[in-house]
């Protein structure tokens, strides 16, 4: 059925989960380290939505941000301080003249950003330059930081969203990750895409935001992503882009 028919039934349901749906708050704390020291700590910031701030889990160090921390401080044996800019709600608009501009320096920046926009129907090419300008604002603070795009899930498969609502805002949600995609090789940045499986672990009560064991999950796929993408050239040794492993 095409997708225009399908509009009017989407609209209703989604009023329907807005309205049925808990509002889950955002983590616990908004900052952390893991290891000892501080001289050789790098520096892990996420900026972006919900995803950032942590909504589902009771605490951050169990959200994605926490744990691609002490999985990089794990992997490398170095001391990780992490730091979310996130807010609930947030799409890239949002993230590129509120977030962004706000954040601290980093040697990794985690961005979270698509969800909100396929949610409230953002096109493409306007998505594709808040992404730009975000990437542009970050670098400006950090110019050898590692840029990493947490990628986009696929809405469908929310248990929350029925159909057709799920494969409205799936089909939204892909085209803004097939931009995202582009726009991280222009910028040599890393995008995540999710594989043809969700992480396991579930979802939070919402069943709309992952929980701690899929946030765990998820920050392994993010790391290993990173990792496997080699050095920019003419990093420096702190700020550097370049994996840590």
């Amino acid at each position: 059925m095409p997708t225009r028919l399908l509009l009017p039934i989407a609209l209703a349901q989604g009023l329907w989960v807005r309205q049925t749906v808990p509002r889950l708050p955002p983590a616990a704390g908004r900052r952390g380290t893991f290891g000892a020291g501080s001289g050789d700590a790098l520096r892990v910031v996420g900026v972006g939505d919900s995803i950032i701030a942590g909504v589902g889990v009771a605490h951050q160090d169990r959200a994605l941000l926490g744990h691609f921390a002490r999985r990089l401080h794990e992997r490398s044996g170095r001391p990780v301080r992490w730091r979310a800019c996130g807010v609930n709600g947030a799409d890239s608009t949002m993230i590129r003249g509120r977030i962004a501009p706000v954040a601290p320096a980093a040697d990794v920046y985690i961005v979270s950003a698509g969800v909100n926009d396929a949610v409230r129907g953002i096109g493409v090419a306007r998505f594709a330059a808040n992404l730009t300008e975000i990437a542009a604002t970050l670098r400006r603070k950090s110019p050898q930081a590692a840029l990493v795009f947490a990628g986009i899930p696929p809405l469908d498969r929310f248990p929350v969203l029925p159909w057709p609502l799920g494969a409205v805002l799936g089909a939204r949600a892909a085209r803004l990750q097939t931009a995202t995609r582009a726009v991280a090789v222009d910028l040599r940045a890393t995008c995540f895409d999710f594989p043809a499986e969700l992480p396991p672990g579930g979802f939070a009560p919402d069943g709309f935001h992952p929980a701690s064991q899929a946030c765990d999950v998820w920050a392994e796929w993010l790391l290993e992503t990173w990792l496997s993408r080699p050095p920019r050239p003419s990093a420096s040794a702190h700020g550097s882009a370049s994996p840590p492993a």
